[in-house]
């Protein structure tokens, strides 16, 4: 929850200061200490919660990320179904319908498509967001599981639909960030195993706080 890190961040450490994060996730934390003029610096051993992470914290012109999206959108249209590559994993059927595959396939080339990287990998958070959202899997269930066969029956997700409703958010929260955030204030986000030191240099960190798993 944003506001705990924030209020913790806060209580236990100043401006300036570096915080670290060592079971980081999607980077909840280090938003905060970015805001709050924190330096900040997470681990996770997880490649997509640091690729999450990364992509939250990099600032990015919100007037720019509404340009991109609307451009998208125009190309995500445009995309004939033969120009789609669709994945081919082990049961790739039983988690997501092949309207929904085919979908999500023709989004992930529009993005794919996109020059600049960091626009990029900003709408790719909102692609996996999607894929969650539209997949045959239970959404209240913290665990993988299946919908049930009645649910699944009157399942049809709008893949686009709700990927613009995500990315929509997104920009906004973007917004938020991109004006309020000090430029100079530091932040990386390492991969690694939190019970080393991940090159992080002794007494260099000020205040530790995290939410182990």
């Amino acid at each position: 929850m944003p506001q705990v890190a924030k209020r913790l961040i806060q209580t236990y450490s100043q401006k300036g200061d570096v915080v670290c994060d060592i079971f980081c996730g999607s980077g909840t934390a280090l938003v905060e200490s970015r805001l709050s003029g924190r330096n900040s610096v997470g681990i996770d051993l997880n490649p997509f919660a640091v690729f999450l992470a990364k992509a939250k914290t990099t600032e990015v012109d919100p007037s720019k990320l509404t340009k991109s999206f609307f451009l998208l959108l125009d190309r995500f249209d445009n995309i004939k179904s033969n120009e789609i590559i669709k994945p081919n994993f082990l049961n790739i059927d039983f988690w997501f319908k092949e309207k929904v595959i085919c979908q999500l396939a023709k989004l992930k080339k529009a993005i794919l498509e996109i020059k600049d990287m960091s626009i990029r990998n900003f709408f790719l958070v909102g692609f996996s967001e999607t894929v969650r959202l539209c997949s045959n899997t239970k959404s209240d269930e913290f665990k993988l599981v299946r919908k049930t066969p009645e649910k699944l029956n009157n399942f049809d997700p709008d893949v686009l639909g709700v990927f613009k409703k995500k990315t929509e958010f997104n920009i906004g929260a973007m917004s938020g960030y991109y004006y309020h955030v000090d430029k100079t204030i530091s932040c990386k986000v390492l991969l690694g195993d939190s019970s080393k030191d991940n090159g992080i240099a002794a007494k260099s960190v000020d205040c530790i706080i995290t939410s182990p798993p």
